[in-house]
Parts: structure tokens; sequence; C-alpha cells
């Protein structure tokens, strides 16, 4: 690929707003991801709010292109031609459309995005000045409001505990939403979105057993107790190897020789499919069905459930490494 891009626009329509950014910048931002150190743009100038990762140089309309440099039109995002403000929303929608996760659970995948993405395109409007810490913060909020009303038993406690859960769980995927829509990302946002719901989900089992009352309390501190052990061995193995919070760097040690986490989780293996029903997106839901259902002990079962598998993972996983160093 050349290091030039030339740009190209026509009547103005690169100034146009799709998804909270102007159409060149996100155009500008998506060749800078491919490769590209410069563009030049052969159309009326455009302020960027923020810095750009690569110059971009604007020319008259009608200047040729640089030589070698490849040749690209401004205005148009996700294969929509911006001709309109019917096609910029069009545009819009199938740019949102594609910001889903990378590894999805199957709640995710067939319900919550029908929910995330609605939320994350109002939340995209420049206007509100949103941020994805800002959604994140605001999903803490509510997991925390699902875990005291939790605490305060009773059936209507329970099941309004579980659907402010599952409003957590929605939020929980606007914020990476919004961040790839709209190029925010941070090291404080990863560490803030993974740490935020290791405690949301420990703290509300532990408020499930301390409503229930009685030898729930101990089982639901032992479910808290061991999922906590597990994300803390986890956190400190993928900081001591990226510097980062990024969770999906963790390779257990059957996944040693898998370098990326496209690899871990592909789609066609019967194991990513598998490991699907324990993410958080599925638990999740399930908890507030059974929360609506009237069956509260459940979340305290499958809390102890998850909390014994991942700690026998883990286990064996410092057992093997043991002995492949020896």
């Amino acid at each position: 690929m050349t290091d030039t891009v030339f740009f190209e626009s026509v009547e103005d329509r690169h100034a146009q707003l799709v998804g909270g950014l102007t159409a060149l910048e996100r155009r500008v931002r998506e060749v800078a991801r491919q490769g590209a150190t410069r563009a030049v743009v052969a159309a009326a100038p455009v302020e960027f709010p923020r810095p750009l990762p690569i110059p971009v140089e604007f020319v008259p309309v009608g200047t040729p292109p640089p030589e070698g440099a490849r040749r690209e039109r401004a205005d148009v995002i996700a294969g929509v031609e911006l001709a309109g403000e019917a096609a910029r929303r069009r545009a819009e929608w199938a740019l949102i459309r594609r910001m889903n996760k990378s590894f999805e659970g199957p709640v995710d995948a067939l319900i919550n995005w029908r929910f995330s993405m609605r939320l994350t395109r109002l939340l995209a409007r420049r206007s509100l000045a949103v941020t994805p810490n800002h959604v994140t913060i605001a999903a803490i909020v509510i997991g925390l409001g699902a875990s005291f009303l939790a605490s305060r038993a009773g059936y209507a406690m329970f099941a309004l505990a579980g659907v402010l859960l599952q409003v957590n769980s929605i939020l929980d995927s606007c914020d990476g939403e919004l961040a790839r829509l709209r190029y925010q990302y941070s090291r404080l946002g990863q560490w803030l979105v993974n740490l935020s719901d290791d405690i949301v989900d420990n703290l509300f089992i532990v408020a499930v057993a301390a409503g229930l009352g009685g030898a729930s309390r101990w089982l639901g501190l032992a479910a808290a107790g061991g999922r906590i052990l597990v994300a803390l061995s986890t956190y400190l193995d993928v900081y001591r190897r990226t510097g980062t919070g990024d969770v999906f760097a963790f390779r257990w040690w059957f996944e040693i020789q898998k370098a990326t986490a496209d690899e871990v989780y592909n789609p066609a293996s019967p194991i990513t499919w598998l490991r699907s029903f324990g993410r958080r997106d599925t638990y999740v839901f399930v908890w507030m069905v059974v929360l609506l259902c009237g069956f509260p002990p459940w979340v305290i079962g499958h809390g102890l459930a998850i909390a014994a598998v991942n700690v026998s993972l883990l286990v064996l996983h410092f057992t093997v490494f043991r002995r492949r160093r020896a």
C-alpha cells in the first residue's frame, strides 16, 4: 500500500457528521490504521477537534493527485455515498453495525446489540459530548444499584435487580461500541471496563447471597472469592506480559501456541462455542431470567460452578507451566 492517500469529495459531503466524526476524519483514521502516513484532500478544509494519527494537507478542488498516491473518496462511508440525509443515516447505521465486540457471546449476538447499538448511535452525537468512560461509569452505578436491591431480598427486589444488571450488561457493550466508533481508546478505559465487570458481578453474587441469608451468605462469599482469585491471576499474567489490562491476551496452557485472540476465539472451533456460554453477556441474562422467575439460589449455584471450574483450570494452568519450566 502506498504511503500517501489522495482524498476527493463531492459538494463538501466530507464535512457531514457520521457517528460523531466528520466523514473525512473517519476516512483519514481508517487509512492510517491500514498503514498510510500522509493524506492529501482535494476539498474545502475541515477542522478536526482531535489530533489525527497522520498529517493532512488540503488542496484546491481539481488538483491532480501526487504521483503514486492511492485515490479514495472522502464522502463514502461503509460503502455508502453520502448523497443526502437518508444516505448519511444509512451509512451511519451500517457503520455502527460493524462496531460489535470482536468475540461475542450468544446473548450479545442475538439480543443485546439491538439495544446497545441504537443507544450508541444516540450517544455518538457530538453535541452530547459523552465519552466511553462516561458510559462505563454509568454502567458501574447501575450495577451497584442492582447489587443494593438484591441485598434487600424479596421477589420484587430480586427481579428489579436482575433487570438492572441486564441494563448494565447492555451498557457494557455500548462503551466498547462508542470507543470503536469514535476512535476513543484509552488504557484507563480498558482497565475500567474489565475491573468494573468483575467487581459488579462478584458484588452481585454476594448481594443475592445476603438477601437470601443463612448458609447462602457463605456460599456467595466462596463463589465471589474463587472468581476474584482467578481474575487477579489473569490480570497479573496479562499485565506482566503486555503491560495492559486486555484480558483477551490471556492464554491458558492449552492456548499458548495461539498468537492472537482471533485464533483463540475462532468461530469455527467448537471450543469457542462452548466457552461462549461462560461469557458475561450470557450468564447475566440467565441471572435476570431466573430472578424474574423467582429462583435466586440459581445465581449462587451458578457463581459457585463458574468459580469451581475456573479455579480448577487455574491450578492445572500453574501445574502444567511449572512442569514445562522444569
